[in-house]
C-alpha cells in the first residue's frame, strides 16, 4: 500500500499473528485502549477479516500492518474507522510495540498512510481521539498538523482535512 525508507504499510495476513499479539496484548499498550486484548483465536480471527475487508467498506475498522523492512517484523498497526452513517467522520488509529515507541515509527507510518485516506478514499477530514492521559498520542497529532477539536475527562479528539494535510503534506 505505502512504504518509506523504514515501513511498510500493508494488509494484515494471517501469518502476522505472532507478531500482532506481541504488542497488542502489551499492558504499556494497552493502558490507554478500551477494552481487553485479544485472545490468540479473537486475533487470528481479526486479522482473517481485515486480510480480505473491502478497504471501502463502511460501518468497519480497516486496520493495516505496519512491517519494519529491516526486521521484516510487524511492529504496529494502523488504521481507520469508516462510519455506517454518511454524515459521520472517519477516525484514525494507531498502536506500536512497546519497544518501538520514541522511534519515530508512528509518525511515519501516519504520514505514509494519510495518502490512502485522503487520495484513494478521498475522506474529506478525519479525525483521531485518544485518552487525554495518552500525551505522547497527543504530541504526535499536533506533529501532523492536526487541530484539537475538542477535550474532556474521557477523550481528546484532533482533527485533519484533506486541504490542511496538502498544505502540510
Amino acid at each position: 500500500m505505502s512504504e518509506t525508507p523504514r515501513l511498510l504499510v500493508r494488509r494484515f495476513t494471517p501469518g502476522d499473528l505472532d507478531d500482532f499479539l506481541a504488542y497488542q496484548s502489551d499492558p504499556e499498550v494497552r493502558r490507554h485502549l478500551p477494552g481487553t486484548p485479544m485472545t490468540r483465536e479473537q486475533a487470528a480471527d481479526y486479522l482473517r477479516v481485515q486480510a480480505g475487508l473491502d478497504e471501502r467498506a463502511p460501518g468497519a475498522w480497516h486496520g493495516y500492518a505496519v512491517q519494519h523492512l529491516a526486521d521484516d517484523r510487524v511492529i504496529g498497526d494502523i488504521g481507520v474507522w469508516l462510519p455506517a452513517e454518511p454524515a459521520g467522520v472517519p477516525d484514525i488509529g494507531f498502536q506500536f510495540h512497546p519497544a518501538c515507541h520514541g522511534r519515530g515509527y508512528a509518525r511515519e507510518a501516519v504520514r505514509a498512510f494519510l495518502p490512502h485516506v485522503f487520495e484513494t478514499l478521498a475522506l474529506p477530514r478525519i479525525t483521531a481521539t485518544c485518552a487525554p492521559a495518552n500525551t505522547a498520542s497527543q504530541a504526535l497529532m499536533k506533529r501532523l498538523d492536526m487541530r484539537l477539536l475538542s477535550a474532556t475527562s474521557q477523550d481528546i479528539q484532533y482533527g485533519l482535512t484533506r486541504e490542511q494535510w496538502q498544505r502540510h503534506g
